[in-house]
């Protein structure tokens, strides 16, 4: 199903942060075409739920937000997400500094991740992730630049 597909698909009610257990996983690719990491989003409650649009990704280091994400593409996001379902969001970013040494959250600061679902409540404040590495473990996150997210992936 295309992620802006919606023809067939019953309206439903927004997918809030009750509803959604997130990973982020950083990726081992090095390409500079590949994704740095790979957000996803499962439906773990028993009733279908709308995710229309990108979720928002900050991190967080020390009092305000060092890092933000936003779309590459501006095309809608229209997805019905089914319980036990999970959409997969690419995440393109520098995971190393720049030639002149800049880097908006480098290794040896701590930053906190936040992912706030698309469309939430005004009480929705989104949860706290940990990035992995593909085997699960805890990884330093390291954010050099604005995250990019890609086209969502159902699975």
């Amino acid at each position: 199903m295309s992620p802006s597909a919606s023809a067939g698909v019953r309206p439903g009610a927004a997918c809030g942060t009750k509803q959604l257990r997130w990973r982020l996983t950083r990726l081992a690719d090095k390409s500079s075409k590949a994704p740095t990491a790979l957000l996803s989003a499962t439906n773990t409650s028993t009733a279908s739920c709308a995710f229309n649009g990108y979720p928002e990704l900050h991190a967080y280091a020390g009092k305000g937000p060092a890092v933000w994400s936003e779309p590459k593409a501006k095309a809608p996001v229209r997805l019905m997400l089914g319980p036990g379902n999970s959409v997969d969001f690419p995440l393109f970013y520098p995971a190393s500094p720049a030639p002149n040494g800049s880097c908006s959250i480098p290794v040896d600061d701590d930053p906190r991740i936040e992912v706030l679902p698309p469309h939430r409540a005004p009480t929705d404040y989104g949860a706290t992730v940990q990035i992995t590495d593909l085997h699960g473990r805890n990884v330093t996150p390291v954010f050099c630049d604005t995250v990019h997210l890609g086209a969502p992936r159902l699975r």
